[in-house]
């Protein structure tokens, strides 16, 4: 990489800030420092895999790969060799930063969701110092010698106590709120340190608190949204601080690091994908795929000693009252509940009848083909494979509420031919709900399936679109839509 060494780049990330919301705010005069970053330079749209899954849109920007090639769509993968599921750590991601470090560029990066930490010398890398997205339950930094700076900035956030609000308790909302204010000021903070002490060439900081706050707040924003039209719902409207108030505050904190850099850096301030109206995720997929005789569950006499205990363990978790949940989320580190829910994730099939199967989201519906040569149990020829997935397309897409409403707005294939799909590790059919599937009281028309909901504290979710507002060299790079998997290798070309 030819360099100009006295180039800078900052990259900000307000994780999961939703961009027609961003745009708003800039008009009304809500968020003035981005609002002259904008007069300086010009905002984009950022097109990220949201619509494989979440889990899917970091790993991408930090590989710059595609999902189909990194194999990371949510913090839950399947591993067709154990036909189980393992909980993603990203040990085997290469970051695109690795580079640039190689090059001699030093390199600062704070709390980037799924990053892997490579032991810098130089420079600075902390993850899950206050995450949203926890994947390995600890703090992780180097080098050693941050370890005074990163203990003493404690986030209200970082303890997990403010993670169990819901829309029926506006007390427990508004302290969720209140911590992620104060938590945005502490991290604008601790960025300000790294970057004064380290003084990186290129500086990589991202706020989480927009992502954890607004899938718990966006009821407030749109309150008027048909998915709200529930008494729980509508009675919890007005929360304090509010969403909009988190905003301004990370736009505050933004104004504060620009003005530590000089007029040598460039500047990128970015959102991989936005967030949307919803009230927690359907979970119906798994027992309406043994409805329709597509699945089977193995009986009790098949299972193992094991996998009777692990059956009673998630009898006993469906039926736990929610005021117990809370305290268990609550009392337990993530790590430990992490575990204890990896054997109750997914039911016990039998494998020998089953030719399609969902797996655990919190957003999108996920089917796995159990294809043969791929799966270690796979029973589906690969000559079948095309002509399965159309089955399953076409009995989601035809999916219906008992009046009559879609309860599916898209299915994606995610590969179209059985030879491309035995490396692939994401989930060959990925279905996009309609609004109507958050109705209460649903009934699937022409099923006997009664469907749950699971993350029902969550008001909001995922949105596909992204955005970015680059100024200096990086607003000559990009064009007016960039995909999440180019933006490393753009934003570095900011230290050419």
């Amino acid at each position: 990489m030819s360099q100009n060494r006295n180039s800078h780049v900052l990259a900000i990330a307000v994780d999961a800030a939703e961009p027609s919301l961003i745009r708003q705010m800039i008009i009304e005069d809500e968020l003035p420092f981005l609002k002259s970053l904008l007069a300086e330079g010009k905002m984009l749209e950022v097109r990220a895999p949201a619509d494989i899954g979440s889990g899917a849109v970091w790993p991408t920007f930090i590989t710059g790969e595609d999902p189909r090639e990194h194999g990371i769509y949510g913090e839950w993968c399947w591993q067709p060799a154990s036909m189980s599921l393992t909980r993603y750590q990203g040990r085997d991601l290469v970051p695109f930063w690795k580079t640039l470090d190689a090059a001699g560029i030093t390199v600062g990066i704070l709390d980037i969701p799924f990053m892997p930490v490579l032991g810098l010398d130089a420079g600075f890398e902390i993850s899950e110092w206050a995450p949203h997205d926890v994947i390995e339950g600890r703090l992780k930094f180097a080098p050693d010698k941050l370890e005074p700076l990163v203990s003493t900035s404690a986030h209200p956030l970082s303890s997990g106590r403010l993670g169990s609000a819901g829309p029926d308790n506006s007390e427990a909302l508004g302290n969720l709120a209140a911590g992620c204010l104060e938590g945005i000021k502490i991290r604008g903070k601790l960025a300000q340190d790294l970057l004064t002490d380290m003084r990186p060439r290129f500086a990589l900081i991202t706020f989480t608190e927009i992502h954890r706050s607004a899938h718990f707040l966006w009821h407030t924003v749109e309150p008027e949204h048909e998915v709200y039209r529930k008494e729980e719902i509508a009675s919890q409207s007005t929360v304090k601080p509010t969403l909009k108030d988190i905003y301004r505050e990370v736009d505050v904190q933004i104004g504060e690091l620009l003005k530590l850099i000089g007029d040598d850096t460039a500047v990128a301030v970015f959102s991989l994908h936005g967030m949307r109206p919803a009230h927690g995720a359907p979970a119906f997929l798994a027992p309406l795929l043994c409805e329709l005789g597509i699945a089977s569950l193995a009986d009790w006499k098949q299972k193992s000693w094991k996998g009777r205990a692990f059956a009673i363990m998630a009898t006993v978790k469906r039926h736990t009252p929610q005021t117990l949940k809370k305290l268990y989320y609550r009392i337990l580190p993530a790590k430990t509940t992490q575990r204890l829910a990896q054997p109750t994730m997914l039911p016990a099939y039998d494998w020998s009848q089953t030719r399609a199967f969902s797996l655990p989201s919190d957003q999108h519906g996920w089917i796995r083909v159990n294809l043969r040569g791929r799966e270690a149990e796979g029973i589906v020829p690969m000559e079948d494979y095309d002509e399965l997935c159309g089955q399953l397309e076409d009995l989601l897409r035809a999916l219906t509420t008992e009046d009559g409403r879609p309860l599916v707005r898209d299915v994606i294939r995610t590969t179209e031919r059985a030879e491309d799909a035995v490396a692939r590790r994401i989930p060959d059919l990925i279905v996009h709900w309609d609004n109507a599937i958050f109705a209460s009281n649903l009934r699937i028309k022409g099923t006997s399936i009664e469907p749950e909901a699971i993350v029902s504290k969550y008001t909001g979710q995922h949105a596909l679109e992204g955005f970015c507002i680059a100024k200096g060299r990086l607003a000559e790079e990009f064009g007016d839509v960039v995909a999440a998997k180019d933006m490393g290798r753009l934003i570095s070309r900011g230290l050419v």
